[in-house]
C-alpha cells in the first residue's frame, strides 16, 4: 500500500499543471488523457491496523506533456516500464486511449447551488444554438441566441459549470461573467439579478442587493 499527499508543488516552477490550466480545461469536453512525469519523494512512514508500514509519498516536481511528440514519447516511456516491471505477466500495457475513442462530458447535474456561474446550453432550429449564464442561485443573468453551432465544435445540451469549459465555447462563457460583472462595482453584493438585451439599451433587473 502506498499514500499520496494530496497537495501539489506550491512553488510555480514545480509545477507544471497549475501553469498549463487552459490544456486541462480545454480538454474536459474530449475526456482526452494527457501524460505527466513527476518526481516523488518520501514524505513519511505510517503503520496500519495489519502493522504492515506504508510509505506517504509527494510531489515535488510535476510536468505535463502538452506537444504530440512529447506525449508519444511519455506514452512510450510509461509502456517500457510497465512491461519491464510486469514481465508480461499480464498483456502488455494498453493505454486507455489509444484504441477507444474517449467518451464526450456530459451536461452536469445541478442538483444545489455550487456557488459559481454556469452556463445553459440550448438547441436551436438551423444548425444554432443559445447559451443563457446563469448566477449561483439560478438566475438568468445573460444569453446570447442564434449562434452557428459550426464555430464552437461539438456541443452537448446542458449545464455546465463556466470553470469546466474549455475552447471556444470556454471563452464566450467567460466574456459573459465578466460582462455581467463589469456592471457592479466591487462593493456591490449582488444576491440575484436578471439582466435582458434590448436593441439599444441593456436593462438590468437586480431583485435584490445588500
Amino acid at each position: 500500500m502506498v499514500k499520496l499527499a494530496p497537495a501539489l508543488p506550491k512553488e510555480y516552477d514545480d509545477n507544471g499543471l497549475e501553469s498549463n490550466t487552459r490544456h486541462l480545461l480545454e480538454v474536459y469536453p474530449s475526456q482526452k488523457y494527457l501524460p505527466i512525469v513527476a518526481l516523488v519523494r518520501t514524505k513519511e512512514i505510517t503503520q496500519n491496523e495489519h502493522f504492515e508500514r506504508v510509505p506517504k509519498i509527494e510531489l515535488v516536481h510535476v510536468e505535463i506533456a502538452v506537444d504530440g511528440d512529447d506525449q508519444d514519447a511519455v506514452r512510450e516511456l510509461i509502456k517500457q516500464l510497465h512491461d519491464a516491471r510486469v514481465q508480461h505477466i499480464k498483456q502488455p500495457l494498453d493505454l486507455p486511449d489509444t484504441d477507444e475513442p474517449p467518451v464526450l462530458a456530459q451536461p452536469l447535474e445541478l442538483t444545489a447551488s455550487s456557488g459559481e456561474y454556469y452556463v445553459r446550453l440550448i438547441d436551436q432550429e438551423g444548425s444554432k444554438f443559445s447559451i443563457e449564464l446563469r448566477a449561483p442561485s439560478g438566475a438568468l443573468v445573460l444569453t446570447r441566441s442564434a449562434l452557428p453551432r459550426e464555430d464552437y465544435g461539438e456541443l452537448v445540451p446542458g449545464d455546465y459549470q463556466v470553470a469546466q469549459l474549455g475552447g471556444e465555447i470556454g471563452q464566450l462563457a467567460t466574456l459573459l461573467v465578466q460582462e455581467f460583472e463589469q456592471g457592479f462595482t466591487q462593493d456591490d453584493d449582488v444576491v440575484d439579478a436578471e439582466v435582458l438585451d434590448e436593441d439599444a439599451d441593456t436593462t438590468r433587473e437586480t431583485s435584490q442587493e445588500a
